[in-house]
């Protein structure tokens, strides 16, 4: 179901042509997305919906529903995923999985990964894995006995057996950090540092640069990750904070960075305000947490979130590409890097 708010407006043509449509390069590959097909989806109960804002605006989106948006999104572009199901408690996992498996071994789907519980057998994911060719595996802290942010460990939502298993067969996994500080928390720096250690073939993704959203957290993580940040691979989706990419663009190698979008929670028209340590959302659509704060004369100028998001990072890229030049560093980050890092699978 193509989400009824959802619409090209005159106002997103200018923005795309002044910021996006000459720099964005042909090849685009989304490195961060979930698909949500409605028969698989299940319903989100109203208390955990309340408590996370991207609850409340995440849309069904099929594979079809896909394709639409992206043709909207990226008119110059040819654009594929790496698909992985909604982490919510009430998808139905197992269905999700084989609806995304199906298309990635059609070829439809570029990259994917399957999406796994603490208490899956390894049975299952062998099963699974080889039936469809996916190219590692998605754990989530909320699928655990966890909440959003809680105090995780990361072993216990991937278990040592998933890693063993990983490692053995040198497949990637895209690791969403729990606790309140993410990336900048100590415990997570540890169990971090350790997988490094115990699984050194497990290509390990960190999503979203660490959670990393406000500037200060962003900068304390550098400061306690060290020289470890170069032994991780980062996707920026969701993040839209030009002192953050600058923050992380210093501290990761520009190989090991992927572009990413976290679609379909991002399909309205809005921006982002922060704090060195905390930040909101500002959005044109009624969202329940939408307290339309600037009002309807500065909303009528948002724009698409994900082309505020792909002003940063070409930006970013201009600033960081040297004498290569921002074009050659966007071709990196926008799907070389997919590319390379998953497709060694």
């Amino acid at each position: 179901m193509v989400e009824t708010y959802f619409e090209r407006t005159p106002r997103d043509e200018e923005f795309y042509k002044l910021y996006i449509k000459d720099r964005l390069p042909k090849t685009v590959i989304d490195a961060h997305m979930h698909l949500i097909p409605t028969q698989f989806r299940g319903e989100i109960a109203e208390c955990e919906r309340k408590a996370d804002w991207a609850l409340q605006c995440v849309s069904n989106m099929s594979y079809d529903d896909y394709l639409y948006y992206a043709k909207k999104f990226y008119p110059d572009s040819d654009v594929n995923i790496n698909a992985f199901p909604s982490l919510s408690r009430t998808v139905d996992q197992v269905g999700s999985n084989g609806y995304i498996g199906e298309r990635h071994k059609a070829g439809k789907i570029q990259f994917a990964h399957l999406a796994v519980r603490p208490w899956y057998t390894m049975e299952y994911i062998t099963e699974e894995m080889n039936k469809y060719n996916f190219n590692g595996l998605k754990p989530y802290p909320d699928a655990g006995p966890g909440t959003k942010g809680g105090e995780v460990p990361i072993f216990q939502f991937l278990p040592h057996e998933q890693c063993q298993w990983l490692n053995e067969k040198k497949k990637s996994v895209v690791l969403h950090l729990p606790r309140a500080k993410r990336l900048a928390d100590d415990d997570n720096v540890r169990e971090l540092k350790e997988m490094r250690e115990k699984y050194p073939d497990i290509k390990i993704v960190i999503a979203h640069f660490g959670r990393c959203f406000p500037t200060e957290i962003a900068r304390e993580a550098v400061k306690k990750m060290g020289s470890s940040m170069k032994d991780f691979y980062f996707d920026c989706s969701a993040v839209v904070n030009p002192a953050v990419y600058e923050l992380m663009f210093d501290a990761i190698p520009h190989d090991q960075i992927m572009y990413g979008t976290d679609l379909p929670v991002f399909l309205f028209h809005g921006k982002r305000a922060w704090t060195d340590t905390s930040y909101h959302n500002l959005a044109r659509e009624n969202f329940a947490w939408n307290k339309h704060e600037e009002g309807e004369a500065a909303e009528a100028n948002y724009t698409f979130f994900l082309y505020e998001q792909l002003k940063v990072v070409l930006d970013t890229c201009d600033k960081f590409g040297g004498k290569d030049g921002g074009r050659a560093l966007a071709e990196k980050i926008f799907h070389e890097n997919a590319e390379r890092i998953y497709g060694q699978n």
